[in-house]
């Protein structure tokens, strides 16, 4: 099963380089044209969309539906990886921690950075919801709209390596979710 995976649009606090986490704030006019950009490059054999249920990856969502007219469906396990109190912080001060410098970068997955989530758990809920839709749609392929760090802990479980950038903000990523689940097993 394909699955197509998009970041949400560009918000403030993007623009200001900081963790967005869990803090739910809208796209601004940047977010808005990238999400009706990208509705171009995504295949029509799409046939369901499955959002986080952050502000900025629901407006995303209902966008890019403007053109699709596909159903949507709201899905807590998609929400961005809770950051602690890293939450609205610069980029540059997160980077400046060296408890987070020295265990973020060598992926200790039980690790909870400054009280926020641990990549196992991430995981645990992305394998979840990765599950429920294998069941509900078989080979259809779906769209699925979030966040920075939920696409790393997707990528690492496809290709069984960890990236630390994030992906551009409304790029559009193709992912096998059979290969997903079954590597899913071996890693974290």
């Amino acid at each position: 099963m394909k699955i197509y995976v998009i970041r949400h649009g560009r918000t403030e606090l993007n623009k200001e380089k900081k963790v967005n986490g869990e803090i739910d704030e809208p796209l601004i006019k940047e977010g808005v044209e990238q999400a009706k950009t990208i509705v171009a490059f995504i295949p029509k054999s799409v046939k369901y969309i499955y959002t986080s249920p952050l502000l900025r990856a629901r407006q995303t969502a209902e966008i890019i539906n403007l053109k699709l007219n596909l159903p949507i469906d709201i899905k807590d396990e998609l929400t961005e990886v809770h950051m602690g109190s890293l939450a609205g912080k610069s980029w540059e001060e997160m980077e400046s921690g060296l408890e987070l410098k020295k265990k973020h970068r060598t992926v200790q997955f039980d690790y909870r950075a400054y009280g926020g989530e641990s990549a196992k758990n991430v995981k645990k809920r992305i394998i979840a919801f990765f599950k429920s839709i294998q069941r509900k749609h078989g080979d259809n392929e779906i769209l699925v709209i979030t966040h920075g760090g939920v696409i790393r802990l997707i990528h690492l479980l496809e290709y069984g390596e960890s990236v630390y950038e994030t992906e551009k903000h409304v790029s559009l990523l193709t992912f096998d979710l059979d290969k997903i689940l079954k590597n899913s097993q071996k890693i974290l």
